[in-house]
Formats: C-alpha cells, structure tokens, sequence
C-alpha cells in the first residue's frame, strides 16, 4: 500500500508543470534606457564605432568567476569590462520599464505569482572582433540569486551570439536592431558568447534576484496530496530489524524524500530560490504535508551512480588503484588516490597513463564519453537542510531508502561533480563512480527531526 502511496504522490508531483522555460527573450525600446559612461559621455542608439572604441579604453580585460575565486584567462573569457564606478543610469526612466520587463521574465520563467523579482547590475561588457566566453554556468554573486539576466545594447555586430543551453534545448540571441535585446536565463544553465566576427558587442549583465511576495498554496492538486500524505505516514509496513531496533516489525515509515529538477549550490539555493518547475512543485509538496500534519524541509543530497566499466581493465598502473576526481573552482581536480598491491605485484603507475594533453586517461573529460556496463543503483545522501523558518542544518549524511524515496523523480540529467574510477582488485573492481548534487523536499513526521 505505501509503495503504490509513493507512486502515487510521485507522479502527481511529477505532473505538475508551469507555462514557463529555463530561459527567455524579450526587446524593450531603446530610448526606455539613458546611460552615460564616464569619459566617453551619454551613449547614443545604437553606438558608433567610435564610442565602442572609448569604452574599450577606459574598460579592462574581463575576470571570471570560479565559486570563490576571480580569474583572468583570455582562452576562456576574452572580452573588456567596463568599471562599475564609471557607469551612470537614469534609473528613473529604466526603472519603471525593468521592473515591467521583469514580471514579464518571471511568468517567462515559470515562477509563481507570489514571486518578486529584481534586477542588480553586475558588469558593463564589450566585446571587439575576435573576443568570446567560453561555455560556463554562472555562480551565485548576490543572495537569493537564482539567473541572469543580459541586455544587449544596439550596435552593429556580427557573430557574438549569445547561446544558453539546459537538458538538450536551445535559446540564442544576437541583439535586436534599434531594440535592446534582454535575455534571462537561470543560473544553472550552460551558456557562452560565441566569437565577435565584426563590429561591437556591448552588453549590461544583471544578477536576478528572487523574493517572496505572499502565500501560494501550490494549486489545486493539494487537497488529493495531502490524502495521499497522510495515508503514507499512517500505514504500517514491513521493517527490516536493523532500521527497526527494537521497534515492533511493522511501522509506519518517518520520512519521504522528493527530488527537484534544477541544480543548486548550498549558496544558491532556499524557499524562495526555487526555480520554475521546482517552486510549483514544492510549493504542492509543502501545503500538503502542512495540512496534513507533518513538517517539509529544504535537502540538498548527493547522489552516486555506480556502474561496472572495462574501460581501463587491461591497463596495469589501475590495478588495485582507486582515483577520485571533483569539480573544485570549475576545473577537474584529483582529490584522492589509493592503491594496494594485488597478490604481491608492484605498482605499475608510469608514463603510459595518460591519453596525451596531459592528461591521464581516467580523466572525467573522458570517462564521461566511456561506455558503461551494469549499474549497482543510484544512492543517495542527504547533508544539508533548511526548515520552513529558514533555519539549516547540516551532516556528514544520512542515507535515503529505496521505500522513502518518490519514484520517477531520479532520471533528470545533471552533470556529475565527481567521479571514481577503481581498477582491478583482485574481488572487485573495474567500476566508475559518479557524484551528482540535487535538491530535494524532505517531509518528515512530527516525531522525526531533519537531521535523524
């Protein structure tokens, strides 16, 4: 019975959807913006060549950001940027035309009514002939961020266009003629600015700041989930002894466990940082479980996915070697190594590992593109958690069961932040490993805190 309850609610949640996408274009006219740059003056529509030229000589070379750090690397970000101190806006006439655009942009992007959202400059870029950003998602640079939003200057350009991508679909823009051309994008979207082959690509990034602004109560599906909830929590079921205890056998089970869609970092992510689909769906998952009693929590999770792989099995140096790799500032980075002899041999690991580029060959850019062989199921992990109040918790991790975990909510395509690769160990072996973070809305009982 709770089994099928599981389902149930799984599918139901999984049906839930929004008009909205991951991202969005919108023009506004041009004359709505005033914008004067210290030592080159009011810029005209669309902007000369000349004025172009001014900015790029009071503009220095773009940094990127990677989690904490700032790097200049002109083979993945060539552009200039255009000091903050410098740059001057009417916000009295482009204020009341942003904020018009951006409730737009919040439908756009699927977010509830109850959502507010705001818009805070971040750079002034510049782009000339020959200059780009290679592809990157965006960090969270403010509180409650959750996308980006990129206003496009009228100028005469070639190429440079803008790209976002997000689970196989596509947005591009290359300005609108006369317009400023807006696009918002969440923040775990992929996106890059392809090579400038003519003219001047001028833009104004903004961070996309999400509040609340009142009380949804998820939409009409709520009052069925909410049954379904309850009847979840109150039916006892078959408990194997060592979860149990010294419980009786049967029990009712203490937690469900839904996963979003959408990627978040610790920084990124809160109730009201929920993106598109996520915030419908938490926001039903939410007011059922507080109408029926018990109390949701905000989770991230790690899961791992483990596969049988024979990619380097005939290869010496991985016998008993264990190689993990993370993502750490954005760059594949060896985080641990082990390696034991198996039955006496010597440790082989030599000047033959690597595919060339410096490379070894358990790169992840590579075993990304392996072919994997039997799966030993997905597990995953719970670590960190916000209450309704806003309060967190975190822990080394508590492993989430099969029968707690909402079926159909565990197939979305996320990138992996880490991956191991374990050689032949005599018994085992021969195996890929691959870490993903997700979000997720825990419910628990009344009687369970979120950190059991």
């Amino acid at each position: 019975m709770t089994e099928q309850t599981l389902a149930t609610i799984g599918t139901l949640l999984d049906a839930t959807r929004t008009t909205g996408s991951y991202a969005t274009r919108r023009t506004a006219p041009a004359a709505d913006l005033e914008l004067e740059v210290e030592g080159v003056g009011v810029l005209s529509w669309p902007v000369s060549p000349e004025q172009a030229r001014q900015l790029c000589s009071v503009a220095r070379p773009a940094h990127y950001g990677l989690r904490e750090q700032t790097l200049l690397d002109t083979s993945v970000r060539d552009t200039w940027q255009v000091p903050r101190e410098l740059v001057r806006i009417d916000e009295k006439c482009w204020g009341t035309a942003l904020a018009s655009i951006l409730d737009d942009v919040r439908a756009d992007l699927g977010l509830p009514a109850d959502r507010t959202l705001s818009a805070e400059l971040h750079s002034m870029l510049v782009y000339e002939k020959g200059q780009f950003f290679h592809r990157h998602q965006d960090s969270e640079k403010a509180e409650g961020m959750i996308g980006t939003l990129v206003v496009t200057l009228p100028s005469e350009f070639s190429g440079g266009e803008l790209v976002v991508e997000h689970r196989g679909e596509r947005v591009s823009d290359a300005g609108a003629p006369g317009e400023l051309a807006l696009v918002a994008f969440y923040a775990d979207c992929d996106h890059e600015v392809l090579p400038v082959t003519a003219g001047y690509r001028i833009t104004l990034t903004y961070n996309l700041i999400a509040a609340a602004g009142g009380s949804d109560t998820g939409g009409g599906e709520v009052g069925a989930l909410a049954e379904l909830v309850r009847a979840y929590f109150t039916t006892p079921v078959p408990m194997p002894k060592w979860r149990r205890g010294d419980g009786p056998e049967h029990q009712p089970p203490t937690r469900l466990v839904y996963l979003l869609e959408h990627q978040y970092s610790q920084r990124g992510i809160g109730w009201d940082q929920l993106k598109g689909v996520d915030a419908a769906r938490a926001a039903a998952l939410v007011a059922a479980a507080e109408n029926s009693g018990y109390q949701p929590t905000l989770a991230l999770a790690e899961v791992r996915e483990a596969n049988a792989c024979d990619y380097l099995e005939d290869e010496e140096w991985m016998c008993g070697r264990r190689r993990r790799w993370e993502l750490v500032e954005n760059t594949w980075t060896l985080v641990e190594e082990n390696w034991e002899s198996i039955d006496g041999e010597e440790d082989y690991y030599g000047a033959d590992f690597d595919h060339g580029n410096d490379r070894p060959a358990d790169h992840p850019e590579y075993l990304a593109e392996v072919v994997l062989g039997d799966s030993y199921g997905p597990t995953i992990t719970l670590k960190w958690w916000m209450d309704r109040a806003g309060a967190t918790t975190t822990s080394e991790g508590q492993y989430v069961h099969d029968d707690e975990l909402c079926p159909g909510t565990t197939g979305s395509p996320l990138e992996p932040f880490g991956y191991r690769l374990t050689g032949y160990m005599g018994n085992e072996g021969n195996t890929v490993d691959r870490w993903y973070r997700r979000a997720a809305i825990v419910v628990h009982s009344a009687a369970t805190s979120a950190s059991r």
